[in-house]
């Protein structure tokens, strides 16, 4: 029984040796010699330590995770997806494990993690870094139940008509929308613009600004030209139906009578052009078996013999 504890003392020991020899080289992953959020464009650098300082990191790697193909990528040179998928630069530089991302782009963000290149456990990976980027890209108007999507400078309307455009920006927040008009002091707070019945009075400039969330600094802006036209003049049955009395009977009389007296021209005109070229024609066929054909003119015959008489045909 005396030999008990001091057996229980080897195993503890043995316990904390094993315990010390499995952590030892767990990778560690950090973002360097970044103050505040990564904005689009901007590099980044990614480092891969070890917890124990001084670790060889040869068998160490960066990878990412692709949500094509969900799964870990190496981003080494070695990797047939390097490159191709993140354009990015791994560097070992005096032992250092570097990861560099120049121009970053919305395709750079997501997890990086540092792992050991024959890994079989958890106890080789570290912890997963997730890389996000900030941006507010080009601002779109677009105008409402439009099936042309986005529309040009230029946006021109008929007076009494509606007008609703929306707006719209890329984004990785939700921006927030702003509407004024040039010349005007009042700002609308929203993405949509409606204009009721817009009379000429209406016409102008519209501007749409949108602006990061957190990030005052990532500030948008377009601008549309609202041009309205008079009213259309179009007969309908609305306008007809608001006359008076006599000015609806004569709205639809005179129309009926021109038609009719038109009838009536052709009706008397045809028949009499036809008859007019009936007797033209017969005239002609009796004129010419009486016309002689003189020697010489255009309409004599070729002849050998030397008649001066006329031929009549």
């Amino acid at each position: 029984m005396a030999q008990f504890p001091g057996r229980l003392w080897l195993l503890a020991l043995g316990l904390a040796v094993t315990l010390r020899l499995s952590r030892a080289g767990l990778p560690v992953i950090r973002l360097n010699d970044q103050a505040g959020p990564i904005l689009e464009g901007s590099n980044v650098t990614l480092e891969c330590l070890s917890d124990e300082g001084g670790e060889d990191l040869s068998e160490f790697t960066f990878q990412k995770f692709s949500k094509w193909l969900h799964s870990w990528i190496s981003l080494d040179k070695g990797s047939r997806l390097h490159c191709w998928f993140y354009d990015v630069t791994v560097s070992r530089d005096n032992g250092r494990l570097l990861l560099a991302i120049n121009d970053v782009q919305y395709w750079h963000s997501g997890p990086y993690r540092c792992a050991s290149s024959n890994a079989t456990s958890n106890a080789s990976v570290s912890d997963v870094l997730d890389l996000k980027m900030e941006y507010l890209r080009g601002v779109h108007i677009s105008r409402a139940n439009s099936w042309c999507g986005t529309m040009e400078k230029t946006i021109r309307v008929q007076e009494g008509q509606d007008v609703k455009l929306l707006c719209s920006a890329d984004s990785s927040q939700t921006p927030l929308f702003e509407w004024t008009r040039e010349g005007d002091d009042w700002i609308l707070p929203s993405n949509t613009l409606n204009l009721s019945k817009v009379n000429r009075e209406q016409a102008g400039t519209y501007t749409c600004r949108a602006q990061h969330p957190t990030l005052a600094q990532l500030v948008k802006s377009k601008s549309v030209l609202l041009l309205v036209d008079g009213p259309e003049r179009s007969f309908s049955l609305e306008s007809l139906m608001s006359l008076s009395t006599p000015m609806l009977a004569l709205s639809v009389a005179l129309p009926a009578v021109l038609l009719l007296l038109l009838i009536m021209v052709l009706a008397v005109l045809v028949p009499r052009r036809r008859a007019a070229a009936a007797k033209k024609k017969a005239a002609q066929q009796e004129a010419g078996q009486r016309t002689p054909i003189y020697k010489g003119s255009l309409e004599s015959v070729p002849s050998v013999v030397g008649d001066t008489h006329p031929l009549v045909m």
